[in-house]
């Protein structure tokens, strides 16, 4: 903590330095030369984030956004100020208004009103979305890319299995219950879905599902003697059998994670020191699960990856924050550089590249937040919108914001994007609730990259006008030829040739 304060008191001075250089102009390179040298530590001649601490307007002086601030961009940022008269004023910690810029929301219902979509999952390379009913059925339905809404009334087009194991995210008394309902992977066959079920001794396992000629074809995969719950399949290619992660041992306060392949599903990886109350995922785009390691006796958990391929486990971040919903993405601002997302203290998205530190952590470059007048604050549920490619250049995260950590309290569907320039961001709320003057909770946002436009799911559950059910959001971020983005079929086939 006073390592902290020491570089917030330093960062302060630079700023009141640089505000007094305006009337002394001859103060100037030698002042803030005296102060970059302080805070530089290891002497290499740039101040990356992590040397800087808590720099208010580390974005702006970093002018090329390579995550360090040299003096010279430090000397180019002021004498530009000079000559504009611009007062050298912080950023505030948030955009004032949300981008809208014209964009008018548009999230009809999908399927059935009032029907039962429990935590859908959508695949760009299947056009189709798999959920769970409240009878315990798991169903896929087929999409139109044209305009994300459901080929069919109900999307109920494939019964692919009944009676698995109800989703809870809080136990129910006396009863068993998975944190996670179907999810997709890919198999030498092509899509397929994971799930949990209970198998005939009564005990939780991981199950897959796939279509065949039209038809369920249903597998058990792991045969534990354990329950073994909270399906996470893995959505990376690189020509393996697909990766299951899944939480064990009952009831949940005990549990403990590991991965399996999906062909040696008896062969537990274990993934040690992990949080069960902290989200959990596979990477799109590497062999890496992510999750939120905290040692015994910490106050909060950081970040880390658990390789499939090497077995090592590494911690990323190092930052102060409540860490959670932890993605990797291939971000476009970084020339397609591997970067981490996470949820910090529920109230900012984090972006971390990883600067090659002398202590090994990935250093935190940009923080996504919400608008000022945004009327829920706490963030849950971040997903990333195409993380293989990016669309036309930025990277994109659909979030759940609510009135508080209660998931019954009221909230709205928001889309941040991240972009090279920091003053400049995409914030933009996609639910349609405060143009229609409703006030209602709503559930997860799941992405899903159509042919001409990225679209953004959500359950809805309007007390008021007694409706509930699926709605998809329009997100006014276009694709195809003028977006510079890539299909999902074409970003596997781009996959395959950079393992080869």
């Amino acid at each position: 903590m006073r390592t902290i304060i020491t570089l917030t008191s330093l960062s302060t001075i630079l700023v009141c330095l640089a505000a007094s250089a305006q009337t002394q102009p001859r103060a100037v390179g030698g002042g803030l030369a005296e102060r970059f040298k302080q805070l530089d530590r290891n002497g290499d001649g740039k101040v990356t984030r992590e040397e800087a601490g808590q720099m208010p307007m580390f974005d702006q002086w970093d002018a090329n956004k390579d995550g360090a601030v040299t003096l010279e961009e430090l000397r180019t940022f002021y004498a530009k100020r000079r000559l504009s008269g611009a007062p050298n004023k912080a950023p505030p910690g948030r955009p004032k208004t949300t981008s809208q810029n014209g964009f008018v929301p548009d999230a009809p219902f999908v399927g059935e009103v009032n029907g039962s979509y429990i935590d859908p999952e959508f695949s760009e390379s299947a056009n189709q979305v798999v959920f769970q009913d409240d009878k315990n059925r798991v169903w896929i339905g087929d999409i139109d890319p044209e305009t994300g809404l459901f080929k069919t009334a109900t999307a109920r087009d494939y019964l692919m299995d009944e009676n698995i194991t109800i989703i809870f995210d809080r136990p129910p008394q006396g009863r068993k219950f998975s944190t996670n309902g179907p999810e997709w992977t890919r198999n030498e066959k092509g899509d397929c879905v994971v799930y949990t079920k209970e198998d005939k001794a009564g005990l939780m396992q991981q199950w897959m599902a796939q279509l065949v000629g039209g038809k369920s074809v249903v597998t058990q995969l792991t045969h534990q003697k354990m329950d073994c719950y909270g399906n996470m399949p893995s959505r990376f290619e690189d020509g393996k059998p697909p990766r299951v992660a899944f939480t064990y041992d009952w009831p949940i306060w005990k549990a403990k994670a590991a991965w399996v392949f999906a062909d040696k599903p008896d062969e537990l990886h274990q993934v040690p020191s992990f949080d069960y109350k902290k989200m959990s995922m596979w990477s799109p785009v590497s062999a890496d699960f992510l999750f939120v390691h905290r040692p015994p006796n910490a106050t909060h958990g950081q970040i880390a990856r658990a390789n499939a391929d090497t077995g090592k486990m590494v911690v990323l971040t190092n930052d102060e924050g409540d860490k959670d919903d932890p993605g990797f993405f291939k971000a476009p601002e970084f020339g397609g550089e591997i970067c981490l997302m996470a949820n910090v203290d529920n109230r900012v998205i984090g972006i971390y590249r990883d600067l090659k530190s002398a202590d090994g952590h990935w250093t935190r470059v940009a923080t996504l937040t919400l608008p000022e007048d945004a009327p829920h604050k706490f963030i849950s549920s971040p997903e990333l919108i195409a993380p293989a490619t990016g669309i036309g250049g930025v990277s994109y995260v659909a979030l759940l914001a609510r009135k508080s950590k209660d998931r019954k309290s009221l909230g709205s569907i928001w889309v941040l994007g991240l972009g090279t320039d920091s003053a400049h961001r995409l914030v933009r709320r996609v639910d349609d609730g405060e143009s229609r003057g409703v006030q209602a909770p709503v559930l997860e946002p799941e992405p899903f990259v159509g042919k001409n436009e990225a679209y953004v799911y959500y359950n809805y559950y309007g007390y008021g006008d007694g409706k509930h059910g699926l709605r998809r959001a329009a997100t006014g971020i276009k694709v195809g030829p003028h977006s510079s983005s890539i299909t999902p079929s074409a970003a596997r086939k781009l996959q395959s040739r950079e393992k080869s």
